[in-house]
């Protein structure tokens, strides 16, 4: 099997990654319009914006193939590209959770997620638990982690087996997603959880774009988008039980990988998204753990001037949606960026 190589940033992969992020924003600046402001701007269809997520996943899944792929095997790659991923998910998270944990002791129902019964400890440790984390988005980093563990797995073998044990290891989590074993505790719901289908058709589509160059990226990427746009109209149509279940998988998978492979695909033919949308992706981390908090703590001011009709929504949830951007920009440039840097120097000092 011919193997992708490392690349530089793919510009398309980041604006993805802010259409992404930008989509999950919307769909928690509705929940907030809902909670603080009397009226509505902003209806039910706004939920189809938790589809960011499923994004993010086959993202997730088809860069680690892209630019990890043809890593020589054994412990010290593998244990390199753990590090690194490592470094990129905990220290942010970590900082932006210590300030929830504050706002949490202090003033609990200004946390979306005040659960009592919440564990620290597997909070901060990213860890599979009942309850969601105390910074609630925690729980698609718990996906993004074990992800990483499967794939630096693969690393410890040779190239030639990687694509196997790939495969293997998706009909593993078929077994145990129709044996029902995800009944039987957190961490077997996470094993099996059917959201690895994202992750897996992001992997594939890494895979078949090196081997095709990326020539069917229009066909792509319209059938992708025609994909997911009937998936959000049929989560739509089934509600909020759609996205605790398997059908949320089975839908999107299909299309967010063909998005993926339609997006890179049109960037090798010299077409590039919209320089906005990669400005969003390259701060969508900051942004996708502070968004909540930012959203949350402004939308108790909007209960002071709340008025009615949509007039107050029409200038309100603009300001909002910029006041998040704006605090995850300065998040990204003063402490996500420093802390990539000094991230990637121990990397390249131990490895």
């Amino acid at each position: 099997m011919y193997q992708p190589k490392s690349h530089h940033r793919l510009n398309n992969i980041q604006a993805l990654r802010g259409i992404a992020v930008l989509a999950v924003v919307f769909s928690h600046l509705m929940s907030v319009e809902r909670k603080y402001a009397g009226d509505r701007l902003l209806g039910d269809f706004f939920t189809i914006g938790i589809s960011g997520v499923d994004l993010f996943f086959a993202i997730s899944g088809f860069v680690m193939v892209y630019v990890a792929w043809n890593l020589p095997a054994g412990p010290r790659m593998a244990g390199s590209f753990l590090f690194a991923r490592v470094g990129r998910i905990y220290p942010l998270y970590w900082l932006v959770s210590l300030i929830v944990l504050v706002i949490w002791l202090v003033y609990p129902s200004l946390v979306f997620v005040s659960n009592p019964e919440v564990s620290l400890i597997r909070s901060f440790a990213l860890w599979p638990s009942k309850h969601q984390p105390l910074l609630a988005v925690g729980w698609t980093l718990i996906h993004e982690m074990y992800f990483y563990l499967i794939f630096a797995g693969l690393l410890l073998f040779s190239m030639r087996r990687r694509f196997w044990l790939l495969i293997g290891w998706g009909a593993l989590v078929l077994a145990g997603l129709l044996a029902g074993l995800g009944a039987d505790g957190p961490v077997l719901r996470l094993l099996t959880n059917p959201l690895s289908f994202e992750f897996l058709g992001g992997a594939l589509a890494a895979l078949i774009l090196v081997r095709t160059s990326g020539r069917y990226w229009l066909l792509a990427l319209l059938t992708g988008t025609a994909w997911y746009i009937g998936a959000c109209l049929y989560s739509l149509h089934l509600g909020a039980a759609f996205w605790e279940y398997w059908t949320r998988a089975a839908t999107f998978a299909p299309a967010v990988s063909l998005i993926v492979y339609g997006a890179v695909g049109a960037e090798n033919a010299q077409k590039k998204l919209h320089g906005t949308l990669i400005w969003l992706g390259n701060q969508s981390y900051s942004l996708y753990l502070t968004h909540v908090l930012s959203l949350s703590a402004t939308g108790r001011l909007w209960t002071y001037i709340a008025s009615e009709g949509i007039w107050d929504n029409l200038v309100v949830l603009p300001l909002l949606l910029g006041l998040s951007i704006f605090v995850a920009q300065i998040l990204h440039r003063l402490v996500e960026l420093p802390m990539l840097a000094y991230v990637k120097r121990i990397r390249r000092d131990l490895f």
